[in-house]
């Protein structure tokens, strides 16, 4: 028989495992923070993704940017630098044309022509190349001033090609000689239009966008003693000598400009002067001060902006004529009006001061 004893250890044991047994599990610890914790975790690598993405615009944006600033800048350069070269050459070309005209050395008028027919064809060239070059938006209106210059040079020697030849000669020089005076004029506005406005506008263009470029050439094609040729009698005197014009009987050649009138009104340098508004024409007196008889005088009046001409056949050694002009047109009654008069000089002639005269009138209202 086995006597059980209330304080067997193995019954203590089985006591114990019945203990263990019965006590609650342990809870499994809770991770602080949990889901909300995550949804941080995931809010806060969004955010650094978000920052990372916009960091990364930024930098393209700038990039961009960059490259886009780089290329106008280089367009602005390439720009510049392409009508400094035109302009420098048309410089040279109006060098060389004026030289032509200084010089009395020259072959004769169809090698003079033939000479200024190539210019004309040089300024075509260069005329063609400004049109086609590849403009900024920010120089549009310096390249219309440029274009517009060129244009003007080009038309102008073509037109004094074309009339040299008449100008020189003996007969038949009033429209000639008017239309290479006009085409000075043109050549003279030309310059006006690169020095005041297409020059100017590309050194603000630069300027405005803080660009350095090529130094612009002065680019003028008239020389410096420009208004000469805008003076018919200094241009007339010229031409007769370029060409190798002589007068038709020897001694001492000159026409002298004696008075001008305008319906029985004699005009006067030194005031203005008011003529009768239904005048009809213009009468000039013209006296031969030279000991040679002359041909083929022609005198042009400018009125107001209107070109008005005449021809005395002829004029003998010493004597005085009229030439009488139609007064086709007419300005406003009552406004000051400009009336210059030029008398055309003679092959030889050698002083052309008393040539022209210039007044102000006012026809009456």
């Amino acid at each position: 028989m086995f006597i059980l004893w209330p304080g067997l250890a193995f019954l203590d044991e089985e006591q114990d495992d019945d203990l263990v047994v019965a006590e609650e599990p342990e809870r499994p610890r809770r991770r602080v923070g949990g889901p909300q914790r995550r949804r941080q975790q995931y809010l806060v690598r969004r955010l650094i993704g978000v920052g990372v993405g916009v960091a990364f615009l930024i930098l393209i944006v700038i990039g961009i940017r960059g490259c886009l600033d780089a290329r106008s800048d280089r367009a602005l350069r390439n720009y510049t630098s392409n009508v400094a070269t035109i302009m420098q050459q048309s410089e040279q070309s109006g060098k060389d044309f004026f030289d032509l005209l200084n010089s009395p050395s020259a072959t004769g008028p169809i090698d003079v022509r033939n000479q200024i027919f190539a210019q004309r064809d040089a300024a075509t060239t260069l005329l063609d190349r400004a049109d086609h070059l590849s403009t900024p938006g920010q120089m549009h209106d310096a390249q219309s001033a440029v274009v517009q210059s060129l244009t003007l040079r080009e038309n102008a020697l073509n037109a004094i090609a074309s009339n040299v030849t008449q100008a020189a000669a003996r007969t038949q020089t009033t429209d000639a000689i008017t239309s290479i005076s006009n085409a000075m004029g043109s050549l003279y506005a030309s310059d006006i239009l690169w020095t005041q406005l297409g020059s100017p506008e590309i050194t603000k263009v630069l300027r405005d966008a803080n660009v350095e470029a090529q130094t612009l050439p002065p680019g003028n094609f008239m020389p410096a003693n420009a208004t000469d040729f805008l003076n018919q009698a200094t241009l007339v005197t010229k031409l007769n000598a370029i060409t190798g014009q002589t007068a038709t009987t020897g001694g001492t050649h000159g026409l002298q400009l004696d008075s001008t009138t305008i319906g029985d009104t004699q005009l006067s340098p030194d005031s203005t002067t008011t003529v009768p508004s239904d005048a009809q024409e213009i009468d000039i007196g013209v006296t031969n001060s030279g000991d040679s008889d002359e041909t083929g005088i022609t005198v042009t009046v400018t009125l107001g902006g209107t070109s008005l001409n005449g021809t005395l056949q002829s004029l003998s050694a010493g004597a005085a004529g009229t030439v009488k002009i139609p007064l086709t047109s007419k300005p406003t009654p009552g406004a000051d009006t400009t009336v210059q008069v030029v008398v055309a000089p003679v092959p030889s002639e050698q002083v052309t001061t008393n040539n022209t005269a210039t007044y102000t009138v006012v026809f009456g209202s």
